[in-house]
């Protein structure tokens, strides 16, 4: 249930006590409770405006928030998107974008197989690419299409593919050229640094230069410090990484606290164990 699906509940339960109540007053006394059941309904008239002034975007967007309480809330935003597309036949760019980002989460937390991981990350390029041809300008649109190829590129192995590589390169390329501060760009652009040989354009400096960029712009995001720490584990900087990985569970105050308690919480103290005994 949205905030304003929320308010309008509690709207209606309270105008029918106060309905009820006012039948128990005694005479003397429903002046007053009238002016209360007139508050009542005004506050009810507001939630009912408040309701249907909520989009399906804002709406999905308000149950991603804190989906960490229910991880079903993934689902619901997937299925509130979907349903409003499917009656409307267009979308906004935004609306397009956040149902890219809803099948991403899916394939990330609800997916119980390797195919539905596949499927959903194919669903959220699908989204991307919708939101691209809508708004070629869009950063954003670009990113999640570069997150959903690159995820489902990783399960299948082929991410050293040169076909599916360029591609990867040229989205994330076109995030930065239309906003150089793109946190989320920065860091794809360092974990391609990162993770490719030398000789398919790796380059460790370059990939801690990205991510440096990110964690610049926002201190609090931990999974750039998560993305450092492999970078410092895998060239012999063991310190360094257990310093990172050691804030990203000392953060109190996590950019995206969904991800940070159920992922990389949990990541980070597996990375610390696997580092325990390294010098």
């Amino acid at each position: 249930m949205g905030l304003a699906a929320a308010d309008l509940y509690d709207a209606d339960v309270t105008g029918r006590a106060a309905v009820s109540s006012c039948h128990a007053w005694s005479v003397r006394g429903r002046p007053l409770c009238l002016l209360r059941l007139a508050a009542v309904v005004g506050a009810l008239l507001a939630a009912i405006g408040a309701a249907h002034a909520q989009s399906p975007g804002d709406a999905a967007r308000a149950l991603l928030r804190n989906y960490q309480d229910d991880p079903a809330r993934i689902d619901q935003a997937r299925d509130l998107l979907e349903t409003a597309l499917a009656r409307a036949g267009a979308a906004d760019t935004a609306t397009l974008v956040t149902l890219s980002r809803a099948w991403f989460l899916f394939a990330e937390n609800r997916a119980r197989t390797e195919d539905a991981r596949l499927a959903a990350y194919e669903r959220g390029r699908a989204a991307a690419q919708r939101a691209i041809a809508d708004a070629p300008d869009s950063a954003d649109a670009h990113l999640w299409y570069a997150i959903n190829l690159g995820s489902w590129a990783q399960v299948k192995g082929l991410l050293r593919s040169l076909i599916t590589l360029k591609t990867i390169r040229q989205e994330v390329d076109t995030v930065l050229r239309l906003d150089p501060d793109n946190i989320e760009g920065h860091v794809m652009a360092g974990s391609l640094f990162r993770d490719l040989p030398a000789l398919m354009g790796g380059d460790p400096a370059q990939a801690e230069q990205h991510f440096k960029r990110a964690r610049a712009r926002d201190p609090h995001l931990t999974g750039v410090r998560i993305e450092l720490a492999l970078l410092y584990s895998n060239t012999g900087r063991i310190a360094e990484a257990r310093r990172e990985l050691e804030g990203v569970l000392d953060e109190p105050a996590p950019t995206d606290r969904p991800r940070w308690l159920l992922k990389e919480t949990p990541r980070a103290r597996a990375m610390l164990e696997s580092l325990r005994d390294k010098p």
